[in-house]
Protein backbone atom coordinates (compact mmCIF):
# COMPACT_ATOMS: atom_id res chain seq x y z
CA UNK A 1 0.00 0.00 0.00
CA UNK A 2 1.45 3.27 -1.12
CA UNK A 3 1.68 6.62 1.49
CA UNK A 4 -0.73 8.47 -0.14
CA UNK A 5 -3.18 5.79 0.80
CA UNK A 6 -2.10 5.06 4.04
CA UNK A 7 -2.47 8.76 5.07
CA UNK A 8 -5.09 10.75 4.24
CA UNK A 9 -6.81 14.00 4.46
CA UNK A 10 -7.73 13.92 8.06
CA UNK A 11 -10.69 16.75 7.47
CA UNK A 12 -11.83 14.46 4.46
CA UNK A 13 -15.29 13.57 6.20
CA UNK A 14 -16.17 17.26 6.38
CA UNK A 15 -16.77 17.65 2.84
CA UNK A 16 -20.17 15.88 3.74
CA UNK A 17 -22.78 18.62 4.03
CA UNK A 18 -24.87 16.79 6.69
CA UNK A 19 -22.09 15.41 8.76
CA UNK A 20 -20.39 18.78 8.74
CA UNK A 21 -23.48 20.55 9.73
CA UNK A 22 -23.72 17.63 12.92
CA UNK A 23 -20.25 18.21 13.80
CA UNK A 24 -20.43 21.81 13.86
CA UNK A 25 -23.53 21.82 16.51
CA UNK A 26 -22.15 18.79 18.36
CA UNK A 27 -19.01 20.78 19.10
CA UNK A 28 -21.00 23.61 20.77
CA UNK A 29 -22.83 20.84 22.60
CA UNK A 30 -20.01 19.43 24.02
CA UNK A 31 -18.56 22.71 25.12
CA UNK A 32 -21.55 23.29 27.12
CA UNK A 33 -21.45 19.56 28.47
CA UNK A 34 -17.77 19.87 29.95
CA UNK A 35 -18.64 23.28 31.13
CA UNK A 36 -21.54 21.16 32.91
CA UNK A 37 -19.37 18.47 34.26
CA UNK A 38 -16.41 20.77 35.49
CA UNK A 39 -19.03 22.33 37.81
CA UNK A 40 -20.98 19.72 39.17
CA UNK A 41 -17.39 18.50 39.85
CA UNK A 42 -16.27 21.05 41.62
CA UNK A 43 -19.59 21.83 43.37
CA UNK A 44 -18.94 18.36 44.99
CA UNK A 45 -15.57 19.30 46.15
CA UNK A 46 -16.55 22.43 47.75
CA UNK A 47 -19.63 20.59 49.54
CA UNK A 48 -17.77 17.89 51.41
CA UNK A 49 -14.45 18.00 53.36
CA UNK A 50 -11.66 16.07 51.51
CA UNK A 51 -11.79 13.16 52.98
CA UNK A 52 -15.53 12.61 51.35
CA UNK A 53 -15.09 14.46 48.34
CA UNK A 54 -13.56 11.78 46.03
CA UNK A 55 -16.53 9.59 47.00
CA UNK A 56 -18.93 11.86 45.92
CA UNK A 57 -17.44 12.75 42.65
CA UNK A 58 -17.21 9.20 42.14
CA UNK A 59 -21.14 8.14 43.39
CA UNK A 60 -21.53 11.56 40.74
CA UNK A 61 -19.76 9.21 37.75
CA UNK A 62 -21.75 6.42 38.78
CA UNK A 63 -25.15 7.89 38.27
CA UNK A 64 -24.21 10.08 35.22
CA UNK A 65 -22.52 6.69 33.78
CA UNK A 66 -24.10 2.89 35.03
CA UNK A 67 -27.66 3.42 33.99
CA UNK A 68 -26.08 2.44 30.80
CA UNK A 69 -25.30 -0.69 31.73
CA UNK A 70 -29.69 -2.02 31.82
CA UNK A 71 -30.05 0.95 28.84
CA UNK A 72 -27.39 0.87 26.25
CA UNK A 73 -28.30 -2.84 25.43
CA UNK A 74 -32.14 -1.50 24.89
CA UNK A 75 -31.31 1.49 23.26
CA UNK A 76 -29.37 -1.11 20.53
CA UNK A 77 -32.43 -3.30 20.08
CA UNK A 78 -34.40 0.32 19.44
CA UNK A 79 -32.09 2.06 17.18
CA UNK A 80 -32.13 -1.25 15.05
CA UNK A 81 -36.11 -0.92 14.98
CA UNK A 82 -36.67 2.74 15.03
CA UNK A 83 -33.58 4.63 13.83
CA UNK A 84 -30.80 6.31 15.31
CA UNK A 85 -32.02 9.90 14.62
CA UNK A 86 -35.19 9.52 16.54
CA UNK A 87 -33.60 8.06 19.56
CA UNK A 88 -30.39 10.36 19.54
CA UNK A 89 -33.23 13.47 18.94
CA UNK A 90 -35.02 12.00 22.05
CA UNK A 91 -31.91 11.97 24.27
CA UNK A 92 -30.82 15.12 23.40
CA UNK A 93 -34.40 16.63 24.29
CA UNK A 94 -34.66 15.09 27.89
CA UNK A 95 -31.17 16.37 28.61
CA UNK A 96 -31.81 19.89 27.33
CA UNK A 97 -34.35 19.99 29.99
CA UNK A 98 -32.26 18.47 32.44
CA UNK A 99 -29.53 21.20 31.99
CA UNK A 100 -32.20 24.21 32.30
CA UNK A 101 -33.65 22.75 35.76
CA UNK A 102 -29.99 22.68 37.08
CA UNK A 103 -29.29 26.03 36.05
CA UNK A 104 -32.97 27.28 37.47
CA UNK A 105 -31.39 25.58 40.38
CA UNK A 106 -28.43 26.94 41.01
CA UNK A 107 -29.32 30.94 39.92
CA UNK A 108 -32.51 30.31 42.87
CA UNK A 109 -29.75 28.64 44.79
CA UNK A 110 -31.68 25.39 45.94
CA UNK A 111 -29.73 22.80 44.97
CA UNK A 112 -28.82 20.40 46.99
CA UNK A 113 -26.79 17.68 46.71
CA UNK A 114 -29.53 14.67 46.46
CA UNK A 115 -31.28 16.66 43.90
CA UNK A 116 -27.63 16.53 41.97
CA UNK A 117 -27.58 13.54 42.33
CA UNK A 118 -31.29 12.96 40.97
CA UNK A 119 -30.39 14.86 37.99
CA UNK A 120 -27.27 12.63 37.43
CA UNK A 121 -29.30 9.34 37.21
CA UNK A 122 -31.17 11.12 34.90
CA UNK A 123 -28.32 12.19 32.59
CA UNK A 124 -27.17 8.51 33.14
CA UNK A 125 -30.43 6.97 31.88
CA UNK A 126 -30.38 9.29 28.79
CA UNK A 127 -26.75 8.07 28.26
CA UNK A 128 -27.44 4.54 27.16
CA UNK A 129 -29.61 5.65 24.63
CA UNK A 130 -26.96 8.54 23.72
CA UNK A 131 -23.73 7.26 22.89
CA UNK A 132 -24.78 4.12 20.47
CA UNK A 133 -27.34 6.55 18.88
CA UNK A 134 -24.85 8.91 18.03
CA UNK A 135 -22.69 6.59 16.76
CA UNK A 136 -24.88 4.95 14.69
CA UNK A 137 -26.50 8.39 13.30
CA UNK A 138 -23.01 8.78 12.17
CA UNK A 139 -22.62 5.60 10.65
CA UNK A 140 -25.87 6.41 8.42
CA UNK A 141 -25.14 9.98 7.06
CA UNK A 142 -21.32 9.55 5.94
CA UNK A 143 -20.00 6.62 3.43
CA UNK A 144 -18.49 3.58 5.09
CA UNK A 145 -15.15 4.17 3.67
CA UNK A 146 -15.35 7.84 5.50
CA UNK A 147 -16.47 6.23 9.01
CA UNK A 148 -13.53 5.92 10.73
CA UNK A 149 -12.65 9.50 9.85
CA UNK A 150 -15.68 10.65 11.04
CA UNK A 151 -15.68 9.00 14.17
CA UNK A 152 -11.78 10.61 14.53
CA UNK A 153 -13.02 13.94 13.96
CA UNK A 154 -16.07 13.37 16.57
CA UNK A 155 -13.66 12.37 19.11
CA UNK A 156 -11.59 15.39 18.21
CA UNK A 157 -14.09 17.98 18.96
CA UNK A 158 -15.18 15.83 21.82
CA UNK A 159 -11.24 16.85 23.37
CA UNK A 160 -11.54 19.98 22.17
CA UNK A 161 -14.73 20.64 24.08
CA UNK A 162 -12.79 18.78 27.02
CA UNK A 163 -9.87 21.22 26.78
CA UNK A 164 -11.85 24.43 26.22
CA UNK A 165 -14.73 23.30 27.97
CA UNK A 166 -12.77 23.21 31.69
CA UNK A 167 -10.59 26.57 30.98
CA UNK A 168 -14.01 28.52 30.04
CA UNK A 169 -15.45 27.01 33.63
CA UNK A 170 -13.02 28.02 35.53
CA UNK A 171 -13.15 31.85 34.37
CA UNK A 172 -17.06 31.89 34.89
CA UNK A 173 -16.76 30.97 38.09
CA UNK A 174 -13.98 33.08 38.66
CA UNK A 175 -15.41 36.70 36.91
CA UNK A 176 -19.67 35.79 37.11
CA UNK A 177 -20.68 32.32 39.23
CA UNK A 178 -21.52 29.22 38.75
CA UNK A 179 -25.14 29.88 37.67
CA UNK A 180 -23.13 31.74 34.31
CA UNK A 181 -21.86 28.63 33.22
CA UNK A 182 -24.72 26.35 33.86
CA UNK A 183 -27.06 28.44 31.88
CA UNK A 184 -24.29 28.15 28.68
CA UNK A 185 -24.30 24.37 29.37
CA UNK A 186 -28.06 24.03 28.58
CA UNK A 187 -28.73 26.96 26.13
CA UNK A 188 -25.80 24.97 24.00
CA UNK A 189 -28.32 21.80 23.53
CA UNK A 190 -30.39 24.50 21.26
CA UNK A 191 -28.76 24.42 18.22
CA UNK A 192 -28.09 20.60 18.49
CA UNK A 193 -31.61 19.72 18.73
CA UNK A 194 -32.47 22.05 15.76
CA UNK A 195 -29.99 21.11 13.41
CA UNK A 196 -30.87 17.35 14.12
CA UNK A 197 -34.55 17.99 13.15
CA UNK A 198 -33.13 18.41 9.53
CA UNK A 199 -30.76 16.01 9.02
CA UNK A 200 -31.80 12.35 6.74
CA UNK A 201 -30.11 9.37 8.50
CA UNK A 202 -30.55 6.56 5.44
CA UNK A 203 -32.88 4.54 8.17
CA UNK A 204 -35.00 1.71 6.86
CA UNK A 205 -36.15 -0.79 9.59
CA UNK A 206 -34.59 -4.09 9.54
CA UNK A 207 -36.78 -5.63 12.19
CA UNK A 208 -40.29 -6.22 13.25
CA UNK A 209 -40.54 -4.22 16.45
CA UNK A 210 -42.59 -6.41 19.04
CA UNK A 211 -41.72 -7.47 23.00
CA UNK A 212 -40.86 -10.93 22.20
CA UNK A 213 -38.76 -9.85 19.20
CA UNK A 214 -36.99 -7.16 21.65
CA UNK A 215 -35.16 -9.98 23.85
CA UNK A 216 -34.92 -12.57 20.78
CA UNK A 217 -32.59 -9.36 19.37
CA UNK A 218 -30.86 -8.62 22.47
CA UNK A 219 -29.89 -11.95 22.82
CA UNK A 220 -28.73 -12.32 19.43
CA UNK A 221 -26.54 -9.16 19.28
CA UNK A 222 -24.74 -10.54 22.89
CA UNK A 223 -23.85 -13.95 21.00
CA UNK A 224 -22.82 -11.94 17.98
CA UNK A 225 -20.19 -10.02 20.03
CA UNK A 226 -19.12 -13.15 22.12
CA UNK A 227 -18.87 -15.73 19.35
CA UNK A 228 -16.30 -13.06 17.28
CA UNK A 229 -12.61 -13.03 18.59
CA UNK A 230 -11.67 -9.45 17.42
CA UNK A 231 -14.98 -7.62 19.43
CA UNK A 232 -14.58 -9.88 21.93
CA UNK A 233 -10.96 -9.01 22.35
CA UNK A 234 -11.35 -5.02 21.80
CA UNK A 235 -14.06 -5.23 24.33
CA UNK A 236 -12.33 -7.10 27.07
CA UNK A 237 -9.47 -4.60 26.46
CA UNK A 238 -12.30 -1.78 26.63
CA UNK A 239 -13.34 -3.20 29.94
CA UNK A 240 -10.09 -2.44 31.70
CA UNK A 241 -9.64 1.01 30.40
CA UNK A 242 -13.14 2.12 31.59
CA UNK A 243 -12.49 0.65 35.02
CA UNK A 244 -8.79 1.60 35.32
CA UNK A 245 -8.02 4.16 33.09
CA UNK A 246 -11.30 6.69 32.33
CA UNK A 247 -11.12 7.59 36.46
CA UNK A 248 -7.82 9.27 35.77
CA UNK A 249 -9.51 12.40 34.75
CA UNK A 250 -12.74 11.55 36.20
CA UNK A 251 -11.50 11.90 39.64
CA UNK A 252 -8.92 14.72 38.19
CA UNK A 253 -11.08 17.10 40.53
CA UNK A 254 -10.24 15.76 44.10
CA UNK A 255 -6.79 14.80 43.06
CA UNK A 256 -6.02 18.22 41.94
CA UNK A 257 -7.60 19.81 45.59
CA UNK A 258 -6.01 17.21 47.69
CA UNK A 259 -2.40 16.27 46.05
CA UNK A 260 -1.96 19.04 43.45
CA UNK A 261 -3.01 21.97 45.59
CA UNK A 262 -4.56 23.43 43.18
CA UNK A 263 -7.57 25.59 42.48
CA UNK A 264 -10.72 25.49 39.77
CA UNK A 265 -7.96 27.27 37.24
CA UNK A 266 -5.14 24.59 37.94
CA UNK A 267 -7.58 22.11 37.73
CA UNK A 268 -8.62 23.85 34.12
CA UNK A 269 -4.91 24.10 33.28
CA UNK A 270 -4.56 19.82 34.15
CA UNK A 271 -7.42 19.14 31.48
CA UNK A 272 -6.23 21.51 29.33
CA UNK A 273 -3.68 19.96 28.45
CA UNK A 274 -5.12 16.43 28.62
CA UNK A 275 -7.79 18.00 25.55
CA UNK A 276 -4.75 19.18 23.65
CA UNK A 277 -3.12 15.74 23.84
CA UNK A 278 -6.43 13.60 22.87
CA UNK A 279 -6.76 16.69 19.81
CA UNK A 280 -3.23 16.01 18.37
CA UNK A 281 -4.32 11.96 18.73
CA UNK A 282 -6.78 12.57 17.43
CA UNK A 283 -5.67 14.66 14.24
CA UNK A 284 -3.01 11.76 13.73
CA UNK A 285 -5.70 8.87 14.15
CA UNK A 286 -7.46 10.62 11.23
CA UNK A 287 -5.13 10.68 8.60
CA UNK A 288 -4.63 7.00 8.85
CA UNK A 289 -6.18 4.66 6.07
CA UNK A 290 -9.46 2.65 7.88
CA UNK A 291 -8.01 -1.00 6.83
CA UNK A 292 -4.79 -0.13 8.42
CA UNK A 293 -6.08 1.66 11.30
CA UNK A 294 -8.58 -1.24 12.75
CA UNK A 295 -5.30 -3.36 12.29
CA UNK A 296 -3.63 -1.40 15.10
CA UNK A 297 -2.42 -2.54 18.81
CA UNK A 298 -4.30 -0.71 21.02
CA UNK A 299 -2.76 -2.49 23.79
CA UNK A 300 0.62 -0.20 23.11
CA UNK A 301 -1.35 2.89 24.47
CA UNK A 302 -3.10 1.01 27.58
CA UNK A 303 0.98 0.63 28.41
CA UNK A 304 1.69 4.25 27.75
CA UNK A 305 -1.48 5.24 30.21
CA UNK A 306 -1.06 3.26 32.94
CA UNK A 307 2.29 4.38 33.35
CA UNK A 308 1.14 7.60 32.50
CA UNK A 309 -1.27 7.44 35.36
CA UNK A 310 1.87 5.80 37.95
CA UNK A 311 3.84 8.71 36.80
CA UNK A 312 1.07 11.64 37.75
CA UNK A 313 0.71 9.88 40.91
CA UNK A 314 4.57 10.16 42.23
CA UNK A 315 5.14 13.57 40.70
CA UNK A 316 1.78 15.36 41.33
CA UNK A 317 3.51 18.89 39.92
CA UNK A 318 4.01 17.04 36.44
CA UNK A 319 0.23 15.56 36.60
CA UNK A 320 -0.33 18.11 33.61
CA UNK A 321 2.64 16.04 31.15
CA UNK A 322 0.52 12.58 32.01
CA UNK A 323 -2.76 14.61 31.37
CA UNK A 324 -1.37 15.48 27.92
CA UNK A 325 -0.16 12.31 27.49
CA UNK A 326 -2.97 10.14 28.88
CA UNK A 327 -5.12 12.57 26.75
CA UNK A 328 -3.63 11.90 23.53
CA UNK A 329 -3.71 7.72 23.91
CA UNK A 330 -6.87 7.83 25.40
CA UNK A 331 -8.45 9.19 21.77
CA UNK A 332 -6.34 7.12 19.88
CA UNK A 333 -7.72 4.51 21.70
CA UNK A 334 -11.02 4.93 21.42
CA UNK A 335 -11.28 5.74 17.65
CA UNK A 336 -9.20 2.64 16.90
CA UNK A 337 -11.73 0.69 19.25
CA UNK A 338 -15.18 2.26 17.76
CA UNK A 339 -13.76 2.25 14.01
CA UNK A 340 -13.04 -1.61 14.29
CA UNK A 341 -16.22 -2.18 16.41
CA UNK A 342 -18.46 -0.56 13.88
CA UNK A 343 -16.38 -1.55 10.76
CA UNK A 344 -16.39 -5.71 11.51
CA UNK A 345 -20.05 -4.92 11.96
CA UNK A 346 -22.76 -6.12 9.52
CA UNK A 347 -25.45 -3.47 8.84
CA UNK A 348 -28.15 -5.65 10.57
CA UNK A 349 -26.29 -6.21 13.90
CA UNK A 350 -24.61 -2.50 14.02
CA UNK A 351 -26.94 -1.04 16.80
CA UNK A 352 -26.60 -3.65 18.82
CA UNK A 353 -22.57 -3.89 19.03
CA UNK A 354 -22.44 -0.63 19.11
CA UNK A 355 -24.71 -0.16 22.10
CA UNK A 356 -22.76 -3.06 23.93
CA UNK A 357 -19.55 -0.97 23.13
CA UNK A 358 -21.40 2.06 24.58
CA UNK A 359 -22.40 -0.07 27.46
CA UNK A 360 -19.03 -1.23 28.60
CA UNK A 361 -17.41 2.61 28.00
CA UNK A 362 -20.10 4.28 29.72
CA UNK A 363 -20.99 1.76 32.45
CA UNK A 364 -17.50 0.43 33.15
CA UNK A 365 -15.71 4.11 33.92
CA UNK A 366 -18.89 5.32 36.10
CA UNK A 367 -18.10 2.34 38.21
CA UNK A 368 -14.57 2.02 38.71
CA UNK A 369 -14.61 6.23 39.36
CA UNK A 370 -17.35 5.39 42.21
CA UNK A 371 -15.23 2.12 43.60
CA UNK A 372 -11.61 3.93 42.85
CA UNK A 373 -13.45 7.36 44.45
CA UNK A 374 -14.62 4.88 47.67
CA UNK A 375 -11.00 3.47 47.66
CA UNK A 376 -9.98 6.68 47.66
CA UNK A 377 -11.88 7.75 50.57
CA UNK A 378 -9.73 5.18 52.70
CA UNK A 379 -6.01 5.30 51.21
CA UNK A 380 -6.36 8.65 49.42
CA UNK A 381 -6.61 9.66 45.55
CA UNK A 382 -2.87 9.36 45.00
CA UNK A 383 -2.62 5.60 46.24
CA UNK A 384 -6.05 4.94 44.18
CA UNK A 385 -3.90 6.22 41.03
CA UNK A 386 -0.45 4.12 41.67
CA UNK A 387 -3.23 1.27 42.32
CA UNK A 388 -4.75 2.02 38.64
CA UNK A 389 -2.23 2.85 36.87
CA UNK A 390 -0.30 -0.90 37.64
CA UNK A 391 -3.70 -2.86 37.04
CA UNK A 392 -3.52 -0.84 33.31
CA UNK A 393 0.62 -1.31 32.91
CA UNK A 394 0.18 -5.40 34.06
CA UNK A 395 -2.42 -6.35 31.66
CA UNK A 396 -1.24 -4.20 28.56
CA UNK A 397 2.37 -6.11 29.55
CA UNK A 398 0.47 -9.60 29.65
CA UNK A 399 -2.07 -8.57 26.39
CA UNK A 400 1.36 -7.97 24.23
CA UNK A 401 3.13 -11.16 25.26
CA UNK A 402 -0.05 -13.49 24.44
CA UNK A 403 -1.92 -11.17 21.32
CA UNK A 404 -2.12 -11.57 18.08
CA UNK A 405 -2.42 -8.75 15.29
CA UNK A 406 -6.44 -8.62 14.85
CA UNK A 407 -5.92 -9.07 11.39
CA UNK A 408 -4.44 -12.38 11.53
CA UNK A 409 -7.81 -13.67 13.14
CA UNK A 410 -10.60 -15.44 11.46
CA UNK A 411 -12.38 -12.23 11.30
CA UNK A 412 -12.33 -10.19 7.65
CA UNK A 413 -12.42 -6.55 7.72
CA UNK A 414 -15.65 -6.33 5.14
Amino acid sequence: MDQERRYMNPYRALKNKYYRNFWIVQSVSLIGTWIDTTLRGWVAVNTFSESKASGFIGLIAFLKGFPSVFFSPIAGVLIDWFGPKNILLGSQIIDAVNAFIMAYLVWKGTLSPYVLLILSLAMGVTSGFYLPSRNTFISNIVQRELLPNALALHSMIFNVARMVGPTIAGFIVKSYGLQVGFIVNAISFVPLIVVLLFIPDNYSSSSEASFKKFFVDLREGVGYVIRNDVHLRTFVGLTMYSLFGMPFGMLMQAFVKSVVKYDILGYSLIMGMMGVGAFIGANVVASINSKRLINLREDFLLLIIGSSVLFAALLPRFAFVSAFIVGACQSSFFNITNSRTQLLSPSNMKGRTISLYSFINTGGSPTGTFILGILGNVVGVRNVYIFSGLILTIFSLLRLLSSVNPSKSRTTMF
